[in-house]
């Protein structure tokens, strides 16, 4: 078990204030070390189209990341979109929506915990952490450590104009199938959005209660929305470029926010 009360929110001022160029890196090792993960993962979302990996601390975390954001579906998005920490305690017993593979991808892992990282109401980014041995952590590490997340979201904000730019040698997912996924789920989440005269981040979270409702994966329920091809999604009408958003219906459908 770890100790109480956890040294997080010290190892992360110390990371912010000595991080420089290594402040993801730092950050990850700070989370990792005081929570007893043994990997972590810290994605940033500068808008919520663009998904940016900053750092893994190993192959196996980036890996887990890039299957989370791939799918629209996992502890990482679902803690960035519902602006909450998701603690999964057991990784193997976790439901998985349809043909999720993110369970087969972490063979290794038994718990993960997401840590959001937000702004007001809109998602910024998740650290996420990846557990190989089974680790107590309570409830009380939990909130200590959502408090750390938002002194690394400080610390990165102020890191990010002078070394987070497109120059720094981090990788960037902006081109290939991973962000091009994502960037369909962020399409629908717009065109949702603008039916609803709600902002993207509450959007985002009705297209993921609708896939947990029907069994469905964020990308299936999005690309439902927008290129309705089978029978699952007839009933799903296809966005226009001009005239009227047509009215939801069908099991990819959302009820209005209210």
């Amino acid at each position: 078990m770890l100790e109480e009360p956890p040294s997080i929110v010290h190892d992360v001022s110390v990371a912010a204030a000595v991080g420089r160029r290594t402040l993801p890196q730092r950050l990850c090792a700070a989370f990792t070390q005081a929570l007893g993960a043994q990997r972590a993962a810290l994605s940033f979302l500068p808008c919520v189209e663009r998904w940016r990996l900053l750092h893994a601390t190993d192959e196996p975390a980036l890996r887990g990341e890039a299957a989370q954001f791939t799918l629209g579906d996992g502890p990482s998005v679902s803690a960035a979109l519902r602006m909450r920490p998701v603690h999964v305690r057991d990784l193997r017993s976790a439901p998985c929506r349809a043909g999720s593979p993110l369970h087969e991808g972490l063979t290794d892992v038994r718990q993960v915990l997401a840590l959001p990282m937000y702004v007001q109401r809109a998602p910024v980014g998740v650290i996420c952490l990846y557990y190989t041995v089974r680790t107590e952590v309570t409830d009380a590490h939990i909130a200590e450590a959502q408090h750390a997340a938002g002194l690394a979201l400080d610390a990165l904000l102020r890191w990010r104009p002078v070394h987070g730019s497109d120059e720094c040698d981090c990788p960037v997912w902006t081109t290939d199938t991973r962000a091009a996924r994502w960037e369909r789920i962020h399409r629908a989440a717009g065109y949702l959005a603008a039916r609803e005269d709600c902002p993207v981040a509450e959007a985002l979270s009705m297209l993921q209660a609708a896939g947990a409702r029907d069994g469905l994966s964020l990308l299936d329920v999005s690309d439902a929305l927008l290129q309705p091809r089978d029978a699952l999604a007839h009933d799903v009408p296809v966005p226009r470029e001009d005239g009227p958003a047509p009215a939801l219906s069908g099991p990819g459908a959302c009820a209005p926010a209210r």
